[in-house]
């Protein structure tokens, strides 16, 4: 990865820890934008700039990088100098700061019994080089020397860059609760008796029927009778059907008593050919 500076050293025991707090301090000289005045000190004959308000957490991560790796005898041992950045992310409800790391420099050091060469000086150059191409990695200062946006972490044993740099960002979209198909619904409900009267429906033809009327027609025959029955007998063309009917039935019912009473009264040729002849 770009943002990774990865030096590996082998190192006599006994050296480790002078040659770890030269690179670290190394790396904060060079890192940090604090105004420092700059000291060199010499460490294994080699001249390390070094500055800053770091000597004490430098000094802590040493030692605790000789308990956990030097004294206990391992055969090998890693720290990292992860720099970081405040950003603000936005999430489906708010707002949160998290620290974001923009550049790491791991340092991977193998304990030998004897070192043939210094490997200080190639380590410093390896980090010389890396900080001066990538300078502008370094993100903008904002705020204060005491509270900006910068910050650092010096790690024992850090976990792989792949998972350091892996993006954490937030979901693309809200997410999806899944949930069992609704039950369905009991009772009738406005929007229900809406698409009853506009939907059409096919009804099953009811049985037809072998007894016949007063006018001797079939009384079921092609008759359907299901739920939706009711509410076309109430329709408003439905009503004015049967009313049609019930005024036939009146008509028929006065013209047989107009010629009643015309036959009587000697009328019936008149009153005959008034409806048709009858009489």
């Amino acid at each position: 990865m770009e943002a990774v500076n990865h030096i590996k050293l082998r190192v006599e025991r006994s050296q480790a820890k002078p040659v770890l707090s030269a690179l670290l301090h190394a790396v904060f000289f060079h890192r940090l934008l604090d105004a420092v005045e700059p000291e060199t000190v010499e460490t294994n004959e080699t001249h390390v700039a070094c500055g800053g308000s770091v000597e004490k957490e430098v000094a802590a991560r040493v030692d605790e990088f000789g308990r956990e790796f030097i004294d206990v005898g391992r055969d090998s041992g890693e720290i990292a100098v992860v720099f970081l950045q405040r950003k603000n992310r936005k999430g489906w409800f708010a707002v949160t700061e998290a620290l974001v790391p923009w550049e790491e420099h791991l340092i991977t050091i193998h304990f030998v019994k004897r070192a043939t060469t210094n490997p200080l000086p190639g380590a410093l150059l390896q980090l010389l080089t890396f900080c001066a191409e990538r300078k502008d990695n370094v993100p903008p200062l904002v705020g204060t020397s005491d509270q900006n946006n910068l910050s650092h972490q010096i790690l024992i044993s850090p976990p792989p860059p792949s998972d350091l740099f892996a993006p954490s960002s937030p979901p693309l979209g809200p997410t999806r609760l899944t949930s069992p198909p609704p039950a369905p619904v009991q009772g009738t409900t406005t929007a229900t008796a809406l698409a009853d009267m506009d939907m059409p429906r096919a009804y099953p033809a009811a049985p037809r029927s072998t007894s016949l009327g007063p006018r001797g027609k079939s009384a079921s025959a092609g008759a359907l009778y299901d739920a939706g029955s009711a509410r076309r007998s109430s329709s408003p063309m439905t009503a004015i059907s049967d009313a049609g009917t019930s005024a036939m039935g009146y008509l028929e019912q006065a013209k047989d008593g107009l010629l009643a009473v015309g036959a009587k009264a000697g009328w019936g040729g008149k009153v005959g050919a008034a409806f048709g002849g009858r009489g």
